[in-house]
């Protein structure tokens, strides 16, 4: 598998050091990496192309246009490349979630941060490319993993909310969590909810990407809580 990954860092010696690392984590893992750098984030998206990158090490203080400003007008391009920020402070974590970026780094990082992040990266690929085998009543369907954002309990059957279409199935909850991935969690007794298509937690609900509520039951509201926060650090 090749990863094209590209470091924005307007410090010379920070972008050389990532590269470093990451050449590090390729030698023992069963990837090539293809590493690309810029020098600020005007370079970055002077540089972008549809699906020139897979992953981008981004610094959020720069000069000219910092990391922020950059993966904001990024993702009007592109929601497709994954983001890890790369700072010395933490100040901007709210802008990473709402970015979609999948972790942040905190400066000096080291070597076990980076395999940690690549890991994550990794993970979430697996997840886009599994999915769901579902026998509905014409037909059997297949329905990518990340494109379902919850899936609701009715009787004696399911109903699957994704990004494109709703499908019932006769499969029971129970089951569906078990053909599914850590991605996935039960907030209700009747309710599987996908973490990555979560926004935050209001009151006792999941806001989703699409405008929809999921209820959480007051038994399971901490476990909602450090499941998402889980989720986007990439904590077990």
């Amino acid at each position: 598998m090749t990863i094209s990954i590209l470091i924005c860092d307007d410090l010379p010696e920070e972008r050389q050091n990532l590269s470093r690392m990451l050449r590090n984590y390729e030698a023992g893992a069963d990837v090539e990496l293809d590493l690309e750098t810029a020098a600020d984030g005007a370079e970055l998206l002077a540089m972008w192309k549809p699906e020139r990158w897979d992953l981008i090490f981004l610094d959020i203080y720069m000069p000219q246009l910092n990391g922020v400003e950059a993966a904001r007008r990024l993702r009007k391009l592109d929601d497709r490349c994954e983001i890890v920020f790369a700072t010395t402070s933490r100040e901007h974590g709210m802008e990473g979630y709402e970015l979609h970026a999948i972790d942040y780094l905190t400066k000096p990082f080291t070597q076990q941060d980076v395999d940690g992040a690549m890991e994550w990266f990794l993970q979430k690929r697996a997840e886009q490319r599994r999915e769901l085998l579902l026998r509905t009543q014409s037909a059997e369907e297949s329905i990518p993993a990340q494109s379902i954002i919850y899936i609701e309990s009715r009787g004696h059957t399911c109903l699957i909310h994704a990004a494109d279409q709703d499908v019932s199935t006769r499969k029971g909850i129970d089951e569906l969590a078990s053909e599914l991935s850590a991605a996935f969690f039960r907030c209700h007794k009747s309710f599987l909810l996908n973490l990555a298509h979560a926004v935050r937690i209001e009151e006792k609900a999941f806001l989703m990407d699409d405008g929809s509520s999921v209820p959480i039951s007051a038994a399971n509201l901490s476990r909602s809580k450090s499941a998402l926060l889980a989720w986007r650090t990439g904590m077990p």
